[in-house]
């Protein structure tokens, strides 16, 4: 899929189709990480990234970022957070399997 970048100003749409166009796409958002989070959970059981094959999927990550036109640090912050929250459901569902 090629993603030109974000709009320029003389492409914005009136506000209010902007706001439900905005709407939309946090619902997406929503909904990706809901199937990121599921889709982490059945195979985390499988397979762990070691470190450094995590700083390459941040690299890759960092790169198409950077190529889509969104602010970089803003994804990499995000990207720790995912991992962070990733890791701490994992630890809890791992616990409560030891505890059953």
């Amino acid at each position: 899929m090629m993603h030109e970048g974000p709009p320029r100003p003389d492409q914005s749409q009136p506000l209010e189709c902007a706001s439900g166009g905005l709407e939309a796409i946090d619902l997406q958002i929503l909904s990706l990480l809901s199937q990121r989070f599921g889709l982490a959970a059945s195979t985390a059981a499988q397979r762990e990234l070691s470190d450094d094959e995590r700083k390459a999927q941040l690299t890759v990550i960092r790169r198409r970022a950077f190529e889509l036109g969104i602010p970089v640090g803003l994804v990499t912050d995000f990207w720790d957070r995912l991992i962070d929250a990733a890791d701490a459901i994992q630890a809890q569902r791992s616990n409560r399997a030891i505890n059953d």
